[in-house]
């Protein structure tokens, strides 16, 4: 009994000794501050109690989440062709199934998919592009040059002059104006001149990007030509185990493809046809203006009064001799175009399997873009739509009636036309 507290007693002070030098060890590597070695100690000591404890096994599942969406995060670039590439062949799915129904191989029907779209990427950076990078050049150097005369005007002594005339003190004003607007005006339009700038670099550095990478329509021929064994994969693996789950995964599919596909159209048919309208009328910048409205587009609401004001400024640095007209033009233009999209293109893509009461998308709207940004703003309507299906499902089990957001939706999609 003695000799086996005195082995009990070595072992602890060996065990201790040798957790406090294996602590030293990675203390002075530096291996301490790797993530790998944090996980791997961990899963080493936990590991093997997981049949122990409940609390043992939920921080084993605790860890290897966290440290799953740390690998991620490391290498979410290295991931943005796969990304894309799998997102782009969840969209053109349905196409390719609807021509395999009709005996048509699916790796005939994936190559000329790929083959289409990199034509239409090249076409689009040889003829439109330069174009809108051209337009957008132009418009930071006239507001360069506005930004360089107002400063001048505002520390000439033709402005000085002009500040008696107001009944105003003029030294009181010049001190005012040199120490405090002149000073806080640069540094607005410093600001506003090096965001544009950084957009346009930004801009010309994902085109260059686009362009050069390879690697995206080889993944989309493959993700394309084997997407259906994925849905075969998941299939199996839930039919009859969680006819639940494959269920709402079928329901959320629907919902999903459906908006994105919509978006996707609507968004293509808003930027060209405002392009087209803009140049009629005699906008400037109409392909600039085309490609704002267009990316906008997905934004419910926002998106179309941001298209407005971008056009108002552009049509303020311009200096329009029309600038009413013009102004009524851009704003008749976005908000015919909106109409169309919400009355006619939408309601005969998407139905009402994305439908939400204009009050619902709002505050959405606001939630998410409060969370997650302008990411946020485009996720918000898909995710307020799978959100609300959960949550009817709820109400149908408990046999409650349905959510009134889902009763006003008809008398609803009026008033959010008009917007």
């Amino acid at each position: 009994m003695y000799h086996n507290q005195n082995r009990k007693v070595i072992v602890g002070v060996a065990l201790a000794a040798g957790l406090i030098l294996y602590i030293g060890f990675l203390y002075f590597t530096q291996l301490a501050m790797s993530p790998f070695v944090l996980f791997g100690a961990l899963m080493f000591l936990l590991f093997p109690m997981r049949k122990e404890s409940p609390l043992i096994r939920r921080m084993i599942l605790l860890a290897g989440i966290t440290f799953m969406v740390w690998i991620l995060r490391e290498v979410a670039f290295l991931l943005v062709p796969f990304i894309v590439s799998f997102v782009l062949a969840y969209i053109l799915d349905p196409t390719v199934t609807f021509f395999q129904r009709r005996n048509v191989s699916r790796v005939l029907i994936a190559f000329i998919i790929v083959a289409v779209g990199v034509g239409l990427v090249a076409l689009i950076s040889v003829f439109v592009f330069p174009l809108i990078y051209t337009q957008l050049d132009d418009i930071i150097r006239q507001v360069s040059s506005i930004v360089v005369d107002y400063n001048e005007y505002l520390g000439s002594r033709k402005f000085f002059r002009e500040l008696p005339k107001l009944g105003l003190p003029s030294s009181t004003l010049r001190e005012i104006m040199q120490t405090e607007i002149i000073p806080r005006l640069k540094g607005i339009f410093e600001t506003v001149f090096r965001a544009l700038l950084v957009f346009l670099t930004n801009l010309s550095g994902i085109a260059t990007q686009v362009i050069n990478v390879i690697l995206v329509p080889i993944l989309l021929f493959y993700f394309l030509k084997d997407f259906d064994k994925l849905k075969q994969f998941i299939r199996v693996a839930l039919e009859g185990k969680n006819d639940k789950l494959l269920h709402d995964l079928h329901r959320i599919n629907i919902i999903v493809q459906a908006y994105v596909g919509g978006q996707i159209i609507a968004a293509f048919f808003v930027g060209i046809s405002a392009s087209l309208l803009f140049t009629v009328a005699g906008i400037p910048y109409p392909a600039l203006l085309g490609l704002v409205c267009g990316l906008l587009n997905p934004i419910p609401y926002i998106g179309m009064f941001s298209s407005m004001v971008v056009g108002v400024i552009i049509l303020m640095l311009t200096g329009n001799d029309h600038f009413l007209a013009g102004l009524g033009f851009i704003m008749l233009i976005v908000a015919g175009l909106h109409f169309a999209d919400t009355y006619f293109l939408q309601p005969r893509i998407v139905g009402k399997r994305v439908g939400l009461h204009p009050l619902m998308l709002i505050a959405s709207l606001f939630i998410f873009g409060y969370f997650f940004g302008l990411l946020g703003l485009l996720l918000a309507v898909p995710s307020t739509a799978v959100l609300m299906m959960f949550f009817n499902d709820w109400l149908a089990k408990r046999r409650l009636p349905p959510t009134p957001a889902a009763d006003m939706e008809e008398e609803g999609n009026e008033a959010a036309a008009l917007l």
